[in-house]
């Protein structure tokens, strides 16, 4: 976990622009704060957009190695959100952003899809090449994707790690072809787990995730962004057991550790099972035609 240093930049709130919030957490030397005008949750102050792009190069944010060690479970959990996806847009043409090692992508193909993902990561980037993945290198927006249209933008994980969600979804738009979908998975900080574990829930990472989305602020940012939401849900996946007793430790490292001795790493990492604590949402939204 990377904490807090010197030279974090004052921000004003994401979604609204306005400059009156209130601190609802502290973590890891980071400050969480509530907009006390449109209710959005994010990191103010945060780290400048250079020193992310560079820890997310140094592998020390969002490191490609957990994501591959996950790759299985995740195509797995991936393939039920295509599917979800293709109760409003046929197999076409999608964009996949923060691809990360290209498990969605993956998925999607399988499903007939033709994708192209996009991810910051030189080592994710590397990892879907070697897959034989359609990816480009390099943060969004990026040149390499003017003048070209998606049926479909999929945004896993996304949006929360960005300094300006609501101008990504606005250019994600322009990007859309006619009746193309947008989807979305991103943490619900109005979930019971959210409000039951505060400080110590395992989503709130204020040197990586920048800003929380509840229900009621993701609705307005896509309808700010010129979008109609049509769906939305709580949404789980499937891990393996190792990797649900690391991510437990948040909540309590002394069972977490009984539980690894009970259950050895190689033991664990070979079992799966469905969760969903109820504490991530996908979303589906259309663009508006007269937007």
């Amino acid at each position: 976990m990377v904490s807090a240093a010197d030279g974090l930049e004052r921000v004003a709130c994401p979604l609204c622009g306005g400059r009156d919030d209130v601190p609802v957490h502290s973590k890891d030397g980071f400050t969480i704060v509530r907009c006390r005008g449109c209710g959005l949750v994010y990191v103010n102050p945060r780290l400048p957009v250079a020193d992310l792009e560079r820890l997310y190069g140094e592998q020390l944010i969002s490191p490609a190695a957990y994501y591959v060690r996950t790759e299985a479970q995740d195509e797995r959990s991936f393939a039920k959100r295509v599917a979800l996806i293709e109760r409003w847009r046929q197999p076409g043409r999608l964009l996949d952003l923060g691809c990360g090692p290209g498990a969605f992508s993956a998925a999607a193909r399988a499903r007939g899809w033709a994708t192209l993902g996009l991810d910051i990561n030189a080592a994710s980037v590397a990892r879907c090449r070697a897959r034989g993945l359609d990816v480009i290198g390099g943060a969004f927006p990026h040149p390499a994707l003017q003048g070209r249209t998606f049926d479909v933008v999929a945004m896993n994980d996304f949006l929360e790690h960005l300094a300006d969600p609501l101008g990504a979804l606005r250019l994600v738009r322009t990007l859309l072809a006619p009746d193309g979908v947008v989807f979305v998975s991103t943490p619900d900080v109005g979930s019971l787990m959210a409000k039951l574990t505060g400080a110590r829930w395992l989503h709130l990472k204020p040197n990586e995730h920048l800003v929380y989305f509840d229900r009621s602020t993701i609705r307005r940012a896509l309808e700010m962004s010129g979008y109609r939401l049509v769906h939305a849900q709580s949404i789980g996946r499937i891990r393996n057991l190792g990797v649900a007793l690391e991510k437990g430790a948040a909540y309590g490292r002394l069972p977490m550790r009984i539980a690894r001795a009970m259950v050895p790493r190689p033991l664990a990492d070979g079992v799966s099972l469905p969760l969903n604590p109820g504490d991530e949402m996908a979303v589906v939204a259309v663009a508006e035609r007269s937007a």
